[in-house]
């Protein structure tokens, strides 16, 4: 099998815009129970966390801005399971769809990702299709243009409240950063995850081998380790942060080549896991005209 031809690092910052990987933890309640008066409460109980999560979540929309959304797609959807990817790693009309889960303790919450590339540009630029589907959310669905360094240079972004399709421009300036810094700390503080990596060999982590189902497809996969000793090998400076284990189950013949992870913190039960739920060849622009 190829080797990706990436360098291990750890992504604080990429061309201008700030990455965040990870994803949200909103708190969900449950109760058990088999008696009539706790189907009740239980019933009861269900409606009300799901009301009060729409409710944080439409309150959490409505103050972004279409860059701070923008920040969602880049880092939860193209940047999935924390695992670097490269438009080469895809051809025309390719894409994937994710369950992605995450667990607190016992309470647990999931989106559904969807990420796949529409053009090829000449000038090495690519446009993607993303979109974003939360438990208690309507699906968000962007068009968005980057450049060879993966920087956002337009996007059409459809309001999941009115349908309405937005066109914006980045102009990179201080206005912005600033909604991009605001948007980060806003994902952090929901609970998103930091850190995005590539790796340069899969040799290099290689675990083990894995068949992994897909629909009707079986792919043959290698699962790679990533933890901060393999950062403390390539990077200058020593990690000081959590201890983690980041398992990647990768092929070739998938686009992006992931098809499962698994995300642990040393010393936290929950953690988060996403797998490869349907990969396509068909997906064409419906926001932007080529």
């Amino acid at each position: 099998m190829g080797l990706p031809t990436f360098t291990l690092r750890k992504i604080c910052r990429k061309s201008g815009q700030t990455i965040v990987a990870g994803t949200l933890f909103l708190t969900v309640l449950t109760m058990s129970g088999c008696m009539t008066f706790e189907t009740g409460v239980q019933s009861a109980i269900d409606q009300a966390v799901s009301e009060a999560v729409e409710r944080e979540m439409s309150a959490w929309l409505a103050g972004y801005t279409d860059v701070m959304m923008y920040q969602l797609a880049y880092t939860q959807v193209f940047f999935i399971g924390g695992y670097g990817i490269d438009p080469d790693m895809f051809q025309e009309g390719q894409g994937t769809t994710w369950h992605v889960t995450s667990v607190d303790d016992d309470e647990s919450m999931s989106y559904i990702a969807e990420r796949a590339l529409l053009k090829r540009m000449e000038d090495g630029s690519t446009w993607w299709y993303l979109t974003f589907e939360g438990e208690e959310m309507d699906k968000i669905t962007y068009e968005i243009l980057l450049s060879p360094e993966l920087q956002a240079r337009e996007m059409y972004f459809q309001d999941p409240e009115s349908g309405e399709v937005r066109h914006h421009e980045f102009a990179h300036d201080d206005t912005e950063m600033d909604e991009t810094e605001e948007g980060d700390e806003t994902l952090e503080a929901m609970g998103y995850q930091t850190g995005y990596y590539y790796t340069e060999a899969w040799d290099d982590y290689r675990e083990g081998t894995e068949s992994i189902v897909v629909g009707n497809r079986t792919f043959q996969t290698d699962v790679l380790l990533f933890t901060p000793e393999n950062m403390e090998a390539e990077m200058e400076d020593d990690y000081d942060g959590e201890a983690f284990e980041y398992r990647w189950w990768v092929s070739e013949d998938v686009p992006g080549h992931l098809v499962k992870f698994e995300y642990m913190e040393e010393g936290n039960d929950g953690g988060f896991h996403g797998e490869l739920v349907d990969t396509r060849d068909d997906y064409t622009p419906r926001f932007v005209e080529f």
